[in-house]
């Protein structure tokens, strides 16, 4: 009886709000459209290219990689409507991890065009990172305990629901920043988790938190035609860090009961995994874990003689094959 009442209410909630969301979704996928040229031009305008070294950076000739911007604007704006129609106070309530996303995204969306720009040395990207997701945990409600598949549920006492919080929001970041090596790679990834998290939270009557990542998700598909190989831009750190930031929120937003669930990590199997081994193998070599090397999945692909597309094709179907089976588990 209690699951047919859950259905009930997850199927009234989608058919309130899901017209409006599909609406903001169209809107964020024409603007991130339009947008996207004007990012190129940005870039040639700062400087903000991607140089071809002829070690280990696989393009050929100077690259604009600014095209961030273009999703975080469209997202931010679709977003935002979303919030004001709905009448909530995005700074209370179910609502606080619309504020999380924006506030924090915008200081990573800033932090990216610096270093995409000029250039920061790690340890200054970590901490605007920390800085980000420390703003987020303000609008954020921390989760009670951190479950795996309802296996296993870890209780998060005082102050470990922060650190937790924490460490996951820069690993996520972290672990799309590092996927964004070929061309379409961490576009088509991120899609695969902001999608899998929309039918995550729709299932859990988390609808507000499912059509979010719907408006991202079509967002990140205006920007797509023009990475796809060969790219004519890149999202750059812009970008990148500021999908990892909105898919570790969006993952909070989407569960219940006041716990974490862990297994929405696979829905972003291949970046935390190639982030996991990146780090592993620049320590063991004495190296720092934001070092830049050769070393990555989508590196190994190529070098197994893999085409850059078919690389591509091989790392995203993996990361959705994982994504799907993870639902087919966890879903109530």
């Amino acid at each position: 009886m209690h699951q047919l009442a859950r259905f009930v209410f997850c199927v009234m909630e989608a058919y309130r709000i899901l017209p409006i969301a599909l609406v903001l979704s169209a809107l964020s996928f024409i603007i991130s459209y339009l947008l996207t040229p004007l990012t190129a031009r940005l870039s040639y305008a700062t400087g903000a290219l991607d140089r071809p070294d002829g070690v280990r950076k696989i393009h050929l000739t100077d690259t604009p990689r600014l095209g961030g911007l273009a999703f975080f604007f469209a997202a931010f704006i679709s977003v935002s409507l979303l919030a004001l129609h709905e009448g909530i106070n995005i700074a209370l309530g179910e609502g606080g991890f619309i504020s999380a996303l924006l506030s924090g995204g915008a200081i990573l969306c800033a932090s990216g065009v610096l270093d995409d720009t000029f250039g920061l040395a790690p340890l200054g990207k970590l901490l605007l990172q920390s800085a980000a997701a420390l703003v987020a945990l303000v609008f954020l409600p921390l989760p009670e305990s951190v479950s795996f598949f309802g296996l296993v549920r870890v209780p998060l006492i005082g102050t470990l629901g922060y650190i937790f919080m924490l460490i996951r929001m820069i690993l996520t970041v972290n672990a799309v920043n590092f996927s964004d090596g070929l061309d379409g790679l961490a576009s088509g990834l991120s899609l695969v988790a902001l999608l899998s998290l929309f039918v995550f939270g729709l299932a859990n009557g988390r609808t507000l938190g499912a059509c979010v990542s719907l408006i991202l998700a079509t967002a990140v598909l205006g920007f797509l035609p023009y990475n796809r190989y060969r790219a004519r831009l890149y999202m750059g750190d812009v970008g990148s860090q500021f999908l990892g930031l909105s898919i570790a929120i969006i993952a909070l937003s989407t569960t219940r009961d006041g716990s974490f669930t862990l297994e929405t990590s696979l829905f972003l199997f291949i970046p935390m995994l190639d982030t996991f081994l990146s780090v592993v193998r620049r320590l063991l070599h004495g190296r720092s874990p934001f070092s830049a090397d050769k070393g990555h999945l989508h590196h190994l692909l190529l070098a197994r003689g893999r085409s850059h597309p078919a690389a591509v094709r091989t790392l995203v179907s993996i990361s959705a094959l994982v994504a799907l089976l993870t639902l087919a588990l966890c879903l109530p």
